[in-house]
């Protein structure tokens, strides 16, 4: 009784640690995705919008993106048509990653 008891306990263990690294995962990208809001609403959303959809001097209506994660990434990077880079504006590739996050949650 005591082994089948010790043997449901260290199972049960087993598997809550098993899960956490998911759980932190899930964790991380909502961080990333706060973090992202706040920058995106300071840096992008004059042309963009708070929702996505402003399009002022051209910007893009970020709820109808097809992007890949990696497009995306390299035009907040870099820039495209009258889009400047926001590699200075953000600071860090963690940032800049973070509205990327936030980018595409935009996306209905």
């Amino acid at each position: 009784m005591v082994l089948k008891k010790s043997v449901l306990f260290l199972g049960l263990v087993a598997q809550a640690c098993s899960s956490s690294p998911e759980i932190n995962k899930q964790d991380s990208v909502e961080n990333s995705v706060a973090t992202g809001k706040n920058l995106y609403t300071l840096n992008c959303s004059s042309c963009h919008g708070a929702d996505g959809k402003l399009g002022l001097s051209g910007a893009k209506d970020l709820t109808q993106s097809v992007l890949s994660d990696k497009q995306r990434l390299d035009i907040i990077t870099n820039g495209k048509n009258a889009m400047p880079s926001m590699k200075e504006a953000l600071g860090s590739t963690q940032n800049i990653q973070s509205v990327a996050d936030y980018v595409k949650s935009l996306k209905k």
